[in-house]
């Protein structure tokens, strides 16, 4: 069995570190989701630059394409079959399609998004200066017209007293609802210790992770 190495989101760190159990682990810059080409040069790079021959663990989905074409050289590559993060924090796919099926429209936040992405309410609040509120808030409302409500995930992996109320300021400025869900760590620990099953996309050293390979799952309803 070829020794495990996770590269995961900067998002997940929390998660990661708290079932990881001393597996080595590396993360990246969660900004890095809003350049799919980027991401994935950067974690060819990281791929590329561990030596020998491991079983590299991703705690990523397809995340806008930015895992496809991946090459997995003398190592193994085990993914997630998930088009984004939200599925591995709420613990598997379908129930991630039953909330979208439930509330289509959702913003989803957890620590790791509120320190390591940019969320809409942030870039609202650097366009202030150059567009004036008003303006700054029409374009922000913008983005989220079609989301319903804003749903806080507890994975359990720290306290939320600290980001609840910057959750509820984005509520109340998109003027939506706040639901709090209860996180998962069931997915990345089947991915930490496997089985690898149907809920894995594996690729063999010497493969490619194939866009063909998430043509199995249904249209992702999140863009991402």
């Amino acid at each position: 069995m070829l020794p495990l190495k996770i590269i995961a989101c900067g998002a997940l760190r929390d998660e990661v570190s708290a079932v990881a159990d001393g597996i080595e682990a590396e993360f990246l810059e969660g900004q890095l989701h809003d350049t799919p080409d980027q991401l994935r040069e950067t974690l060819q790079e990281r791929i590329d630059a561990t030596p020998g021959a491991r079983t590299i663990l991703l705690a990523y989905g397809r995340c806008s394409n930015g895992t496809v074409g991946l090459k997995a050289g003398p190592h193994r590559l085990v993914v997630p079959a998930v088009d984004d993060c939200i599925a591995i924090l709420l613990g598997s796919r379908d129930r991630y399609l039953r909330e979208f099926s439930a509330h289509p429209g959702t913003y989803y936040y957890t620590r790791g998004w509120i320190e390591d992405i940019q969320d809409t309410y942030q870039v609202y609040l650097q366009m202030v200066p150059k567009y004036g509120k008003e303006k700054a808030a029409m374009l922000a409302r913008m983005e989220l017209e079609h989301y319903t409500r804003v749903a806080l995930l507890d994975t359990g992996s720290y306290s939320l007293e600290k980001y609840e109320p910057y959750v509820r300021t984005v509520a109340e400025f998109f003027e939506l609802e706040l639901h709090r869900l209860e996180g998962s760590f069931r997915l990345l620990e089947k991915l930490l210790r496997g089985p690898h099953d149907g809920e894995f996309f594996v690729v063999e050293p010497g493969g490619v992770l194939e866009e063909s390979l998430f043509w199995g799952l249904s249209p992702d309803p999140a863009g991402g």
